[in-house]
């Protein structure tokens, strides 16, 4: 079975490496790159300034991105976006029933904030 997955913040540094780690791997289909409206409508070729390691991914170049309030059709997002914006935006995927994996802060298990 493969994950058809999407990634929150793709062009930025924290996107570009799960789309990095994930573009290829046997168990994900990346099948979304969402961000901000500034990049939405425009390739990932054309509105990344890459910085991986490795080429970026021929399966997701040619991927439109996604604008964060798109309808999608997922089995789950990775979120690389910024503590700033995640918690609403995070929050917005995971009340449409899409299950958020993210890097950021804001739904972290803590003393102040025990799960």
């Amino acid at each position: 079975m493969t994950f058809r997955v999407g990634i929150l913040g793709a062009t930025g540094a924290v996107g570009q490496k799960f789309v990095e780690l994930l573009a290829g791997h046997p168990w994900f289909e990346v099948a979304a790159v969402i961000a901000s409206a500034r990049s939405a409508g425009k390739t990932y070729r054309e509105a990344v300034n890459w910085t991986g390691h490795a080429q970026m991914p021929e399966a997701v170049s040619d991927l439109t991105v996604g604008g964060i309030t798109d309808s999608v059709d997922l089995d789950f997002v990775f979120s690389g976006l910024d503590a700033s914006v995640a918690g609403e935006v995070e929050g917005d995927f995971a009340s449409r029933g899409i299950p958020v994996i993210s890097n950021a802060k804001n739904y972290r298990c803590t003393r102040t904030y025990p799960c």
